[in-house]
């Protein structure tokens, strides 16, 4: 007999927009297929801890799984600490049953052992928990409580079962944007400085077959009335050029609903484009995430602003928003390379700049072990609060004035984020779908 199962998203943040908990909608189509029943509550969606109250004390659950999506909001500008979201859980769930409660998700997955301890929980699953988890499971339903408090199971290839979005939690984030998430591989073989990326899936890339994709677009339309989906790869436009696949199928399947993904702002020509734009992409997020070459290289990216610049202006050309994501103050940052870098923003004409200052250190990374090497943190320094790296050559107050003095009085170049979050609630009550930002852009030709 199968375990009955709890699975608990406790994320309650809506910057840049609402997001659907896709990693638990995978989970719970593994669970089922192994057997198991599954329910889902969301904290953000489901009506906060009242609605986890009440499931706890209407049924009784065998497991249950609390997902940490992410640690903090990792900006500088406005610090917010989530894990005391992913605690109150534990401690709801404590108060209510005696089920062993099961960690996963990829904030969780960047410091396993310390975050285990931190909101006392019983076990972990680090990484893909679609073949460690069950495993798991059957081991607690046999009375087994093991000694080993962490799991893992490598997968070589992407998860064959279908995952399975609840129809209680889906609604919610179809009437906040209009907008469900769809995977179509894992993993990122890039090496950026400051990401967790391939700790969490791993550095081989492994992928979905494009018409598994396209049905599961069509059933989130179909089913929840999606009219929009973001793809969350870590990096959509892979180098094996996979991502055309997916393209070239949703255009058999004459697909008519947008979506968005996240870009390498390299190698996108326009007929690429044209290509993307055919099978219904109608906006871009790009990770640019830095402003010059120097500070290109420091964070290891591997392409050049020139890049950037034509990636830019072939979306112009084929009338595609693109949105570029940029940290100021990160390693090798100084005077000259902050104001070569304002510069050369000033080349990225009709688009959005999305600005931070400070790099969030996280674990295992890089940027971590050059933050140790420069005697920035310690091997002690506990990373569970919000820490961030700041150039010990330029100061991080006169980063900020020169961001508000460059970015005043545009409206598409934002510094801080959060200043936008004010309008997302306002955006959506007035039917916008999608990211929102693209209605930032100045389509002024000259600019």
């Amino acid at each position: 007999m199968g375990a009955h199962c709890l699975l608990v998203s406790a994320n309650r943040m809506v910057l840049p927009y609402p997001v659907y908990p896709l990693g638990i909608a995978h989970i719970m189509g593994a669970l089922q297929r192994h057997g198991h029943r599954a329910d889902h509550v969301d904290i953000l969606a489901s009506g906060g801890y009242d609605a986890l109250t009440k499931r706890l004390q209407d049924s009784h659950y065998d497991i249950i799984g609390v997902s940490i999506r992410n640690i903090d909001s990792v900006d500088s500008a406005s610090p917010q600490e989530l894990l005391s979201d992913i605690r109150e859980a534990v401690c709801c769930i404590r108060k209510y049953s005696k089920a062993p409660i099961v960690l996963g998700g990829p904030g969780f997955s960047i410091m396993p052992e310390r975050l285990l301890d931190y909101c006392n929980a019983d076990y972990g699953i680090v990484g893909e928990g679609e073949k460690a988890f069950p495993q798991l499971i059957d081991r607690l339903m046999t009375g087994e409580r093991p000694e080993q408090r962490l799991f893992s199971k490598s997968l070589t290839r992407f998860p064959d079962c279908r995952p399975s979005y609840s129809t209680e939690v889906a609604p919610y984030y179809v009437a906040h944007g209009g907008m469900l998430n769809v995977q179509t591989k894992r993993g990122c073989n890039y090496g950026c400085a400051y990401c967790s990326y391939p700790t969490i899936e791993g550095k081989n890339l492994r992928y979905r077959d494009s018409a598994e994709v396209v049905q599961e677009i069509e059933h989130l339309c179909r089913q929840f009335g999606a009219r929009y989906i973001f793809f969350t790869d870590a990096v959509f436009n892979d180098p094996d050029d996979r991502y055309l696949e997916v393209a070239e199928a949703l255009i058999r399947a004459e697909n008519t609903t947008p979506w968005c993904a996240f870009f390498r702002p390299q190698n996108l020509t326009k007929e690429t484009l044209r290509l993307l734009k055919r099978s219904g992409m109608v906006a871009m997020e790009l990770g640019t995430d830095a402003s010059c070459d120097t500070t290109l290289a420091a964070l290891n990216k591997g392409f050049t602003f020139e890049e950037v610049v034509a990636v830019n202006e072939a979306s112009i050309a084929e009338s595609l928003p693109c949105a570029h994501f940029v940290m100021f103050g990160g390693p090798g940052e100084t005077v000259e390379t902050l104001e070569q870098g304002l510069i050369n923003l000033e080349k990225l004409r009709r688009t959005v700049v999305f600005a931070y200052i400070g790099i969030r250190i996280l674990p295992g990374t890089r940027l971590h072990k050059r933050a140790l090497l420069e005697k920035l943190i310690t091997e002690t320094t506990d990373l569970v609060a919000p820490l961030f790296y700041y150039s010990p050559h330029v100061a991080r107050d006169f980063i900020e004035g020169r961001l508000l003095s460059s970015f005043h009085g545009r409206k598409g170049r934002i510094h801080p984020v959060a200043k936008c979050e004010h309008l997302i609630p306002f955006l959506h009550q007035m039917g916008h779908v999608g990211p929102l930002w693209d209605l930032l852009i100045d389509q002024h030709p000259g600019q």
